[in-house]
């Protein structure tokens, strides 16, 4: 079987890139003799080893429907990974699957993101798009129950439809090596946010739950692993700034730990193996999955997110650890249960390892791999 992807691919720093990685790297581990293309943008690097190649080929700003379909002529599956700001919303998308249609290629399109109407600045624009590709395709991959509801709601058969969860990297570091390699304190607890730091992800939730924790815990630090986007916009600058401002202002300056720079992926498992407890306080309507969740999860790390859509997978390991946005005291008070009740914090990690194991992306792969024969 020959499958061909339509995707970023690394060295792109984009989660769809690193989301299709993982997932060829599963699928090789779980079956050797497939034989992968990936047909990427053009900022992905070329390669070919053996069964795998990278044929960087397209560009989102022009009409990739050509080079697409002559990469993809010898595929019996073509996988295409969506997400909204690769694509766009104009007819190069449903033009390159009617035309993949044409040709009796097995058509599979995992659509990572879904945004309700209401929440939209182009209103159902973003939903009519999403049920055009997901009729023209003849399987739809979603990560979560929430997403095959609302494509359900579009009409889409549900037969046709798959919740196949996001994949989970597996690692553990030490935490002494991981520490010692970042120069981070050694000894007391570190609350982690990792990523490109944007409005939405809250840092400023973080600081003022990192303050409240400081009244009963006070050997504890925030370790904000990343900074600004390239090509941020003035809205992410400033809200670095802010974020700066309020490390002064709140008095914790020797608790924060904030290079704002970014992290290449090889980092992340020694990142996340220096954590105790990985937050995620994000305010987003977005109904899709998180990769960096999966990654922390993958480090056998304790998570503590907001209550909304994009974490819904959290209550698989502990549906306390799910606490509503902007509630500081809620989720302060949940660090310190994890950090001083060990029954609880012993139930959280069984729990952990146990998602970790089910979501692997070795599990995740034979999932796709049913789908693609036609199980």
């Amino acid at each position: 079987m020959k499958i061909a992807y339509v995707s970023t691919y690394s060295p792109q720093q984009c989660g769809i890139a690193t989301y299709t990685s993982h997932l060829i790297h599963g699928l090789m581990e779980v079956n050797p003799t497939l034989e992968i293309k990936v047909v990427s943008e053009k900022d992905a690097s070329s390669f070919k080893h053996g069964r795998f190649e990278v044929v960087p080929c397209w560009d989102r700003n022009d009409n990739y429907v050509e080079p697409i379909i002559s990469n993809t002529k010898d595929a019996d599956v073509v996988h295409i990974q969506h997400e909204y700001a690769i694509y766009n919303f104009d007819d190069r998308l449903p033009m390159l699957l009617k035309r993949l249609k044409a040709s009796a290629k097995r058509i599979i399109i995992t659509i990572h993101c879904i945004r309700p109407g209401q929440f939209c600045e182009r209103g159902v624009v973003d939903e009519n798009f999403v049920k055009r590709i997901s009729e023209l395709a003849d399987e739809v991959i979603v990560h979560l129950d929430l997403q095959k509801a609302v494509l359900e709601r579009l009409g889409i058969p549900l037969e046709k439809v798959h919740v196949i969860p996001h994949g989970t990297a597996l690692s553990n570091a030490d935490k002494k090596d991981a520490r010692r390699r970042l120069k981070l304190p050694e000894d007391g607890k570190i609350i982690l946010m990792f990523g490109f730091v944007k409005p939405y992800k809250c840092v400023h939730v973080a600081l003022e739950v990192l303050k409240e924790i400081k009244e009963e815990a006070e050997d504890v630090y925030l370790y904000i692993a990343g900074g600004l986007p390239l090509g941020a916009s003035k809205e992410d600058i400033n809200y670095v700034e802010f974020v700066n401002t309020r490390i002064k202002e709140l008095d914790l300056h020797d608790k924060v730990i904030f290079p704002n720079r970014f992290f290449p992926d090889k980092d992340i498992p020694y990142i996340l193996g220096a954590s105790d407890v990985v937050l995620f306080p994000y305010y987003v309507e977005d109904l899709s999955a998180s990769g960096p969740f999966h990654l922390a999860i993958g480090a056998k790390k304790p998570v503590i997110a907001s209550r909304i859509p994009k974490f819904e997978s959290l209550k698989n390991v502990c549906d306390e650890l799910l606490v509503l946005p902007y509630n500081t005291s809620g989720i302060a008070k949940t660090f310190i249960r994890l950090f001083k009740d060990k029954e609880f914090e012993q139930h959280v990690l069984d729990r952990t390892k146990r998602y970790r194991t089910a979501t692997s992306w070795a599990v995740i792969a034979n999932r796709h791999l049913e789908l693609y024969r036609g199980a």
